[in-house]
């Protein structure tokens, strides 16, 4: 039995949150929060050091769909970071949709936008680990 690495990924205009599990124990854990470029451009080179970290067999990225499971313009973003995601480093990426992680994230973290102590690298790292767990739970995966 093969044991391959995951990363998954909560992406954001701002911070992207990362999250890590394996084959074997199908455990999701948040690993990091890339913070992006001031222009708003994906910061490559921190996910390049961190992929490189970790040799991931695939790639997760959450699928930010609304209520209604319609597209909207962060669906738009993710799947641009995916597909670059994938020309980049030729590792194939896989969806999940994502609806509500972030929120899910701050509930579990007990924070709120507008608490004082709220740690959105963290609300985005935790949302990471819920998409790729969530992943993990729906999917089969050698």
């Amino acid at each position: 039995m093969t044991i391959k690495t995951y990363l998954g990924f909560d992406v954001g205009t701002k911070r992207t949150g990362v999250a890590i599990a394996n084959s074997l124990t199908a455990q999701a854990n948040g690993i990091d929060t890339v913070i992006h470029n001031k222009d708003g451009s994906t910061n490559w080179k921190d996910l390049q050091h961190l992929i490189s970290q970790h040799n991931p067999d695939g790639f997760i990225v959450g699928l930010p769909l609304d209520k209604d499971n319609q597209e909207q313009e962060m669906t738009f973003i993710a799947k641009s970071f995916a597909r670059k995601l994938e020309e980049r480093f030729n590792i194939p990426v896989f969806f999940i949709d994502e609806y509500l992680s972030s929120s899910e994230a701050k509930n579990q973290l007990k924070w709120h936008y507008a608490h004082k102590n709220a740690d959105r690298a963290d609300v985005d790292k935790r949302s990471a680990e819920l998409i790729l767990q969530t992943w993990l739970n729906e999917t089969t995966h050698d």
